[in-house]
């Protein structure tokens, strides 16, 4: 698979995992709007429930909508959710090709100096990659060993 193909897999993807995250952002925007409209009407707010505070709010010069204002804010309970998954999944796509292109790379330098330094020529290799594909994977993982196939296979 040559770089081309990667890059376009890669691609399609990031752009579906894009669309169906925005897409279940719009549905959970949509879901919560009514349901925070709902709440907003009928609940009680927790001040409200305490006449002496409530009282004390109103002599404060708070309005009903204000003290509820103030009790939304303070009564939060969804402080660590993500609420953008999104970002979440472009972080951990970006953080994975990191890893992978630097280890290929890595694999394509030590090919280009095992060539410069005459120690292991393309010929050699070629005649015996297989062996060299076993060899390597286990020290410099499969996407070194990528990067050093595809340098000493002219790829």
């Amino acid at each position: 698979m040559n770089k081309k193909w990667i890059s376009r897999i890669s691609l399609s993807i990031v752009a579906v995992l894009g669309i169906s995250c925005t897409l279940g952002e719009f549905a959970d925007a949509k879901a919560n709007q009514t349901q925070f409209a709902k709440q907003h009407e009928t609940a009680e707010s927790f001040t409200k429930n305490d006449p002496e505070l409530y009282q004390d709010a109103l002599d404060l010069g708070l309005t009903a909508s204000d003290i509820y204002t103030l009790d939304s804010l303070l009564d939060r309970t969804d402080k660590a959710t993500v609420h953008n998954a999104f970002v979440v999944v472009m972080s951990i796509i970006t953080g994975i090709a990191a890893v992978i292109g630097t280890g290929y790379g890595a694999g394509r330098y030590i090919a280009k100096q095992l060539y410069k330094r005459k120690q292991l020529s393309k010929a050699y290799y070629k005649k015996n990659r297989w062996k060299f594909r076993a060899a390597l994977v286990p020290v410099i993982g499969i996407p070194g060993t990528f990067g050093f196939d595809d340098y000493y296979m002219d790829i």
